[in-house]
């Protein structure tokens, strides 16, 4: 029997190397989510309802809006002695001065004069008035260009024309009056009188009548020269 040389007994036995163990992963549990409850849903028997809000909702705030406050009208206002564009109160009165135009509710003019003026009640006393329109419209010693009132009185004062629904004159003269109703005191003038009642002593160039009949004859006049 041979044996076998120690040559051949020369391969070793290699060890085999071990992997390294993989690192363990854990994974993380992962739950749907509820979802949210619907506005006006009612609660299952035995659960409570969910009062707390997602998602709470702001409103924005409204712009504010400022209203600017008409200024306040003064009580009284009084000129002496001098002048004024525009005065607008409850009181206005006016001595030796003038005014271009006056809103207020009682006007008292002495010894000056106002362009245009509309009030409740008008009084002038030896002054001026180039237009007044009022309730009550009394002239003492003045002159008036234009008067549209519903009561007016002329006291040995001068109007041009006058509108009113009720006038007493008292040694006064209107060159043009329209008014309902008009009384004569103490002989007055009037150019051309247009009323429903005349009463007292008063001379006149035209009463109604004659102011229909001159109308009448000067229509006739521009017709003919108009066809020529």
């Amino acid at each position: 029997m041979t044996d076998r040389s120690q040559g051949d007994d020369s391969t070793e036995a290699v060890p085999i190397e071990t992997p390294p163990p993989k690192p363990k992963v854990t994974r993380a549990r992962t739950s749907a989510a509820t979802p949210p409850a619907r506005a006006g849903a009612a609660a299952k028997p035995g659960q409570h309802a969910d009062t707390t809000p997602s998602v709470a909702a702001v409103a924005a705030p409204s712009p504010t809006v400022t209203t600017p406050t008409a200024p306040a009208i003064p009580e009284n206002v009084s000129i002496v002695n001098g002048g004024l564009d525009r005065a607008h109160a409850t009181n206005v009165t006016v001595t030796r001065g003038g005014i271009t135009q006056v809103d207020a509710t009682h006007v008292d003019l002495r010894m000056g004069g106002i362009a245009r003026v509309n009030a409740q009640d008008v009084a002038v006393s030896m002054g001026g008035i180039a237009i007044a329109r009022g309730d009550r419209v009394s002239a003492e010693m003045s002159g008036v260009a234009l008067s549209i009132a519903g009561d007016a009185s002329v006291t040995q004062s001068f109007v041009r024309t006058m509108l009113a629904r009720d006038v007493h004159v008292d040694q006064g003269a209107v060159w043009s009056l329209a008014a309902g109703r008009v009384t004569f005191v103490r002989r007055g003038f009037a150019g051309v009188v247009i009323a429903g009642r005349v009463d007292g002593d008063v001379k006149t160039l035209l009463d109604w009548r004659g102011a229909l009949a001159l109308g009448g004859v000067l229509a006739v006049v521009v017709a003919i020269f108009r066809r020529r």
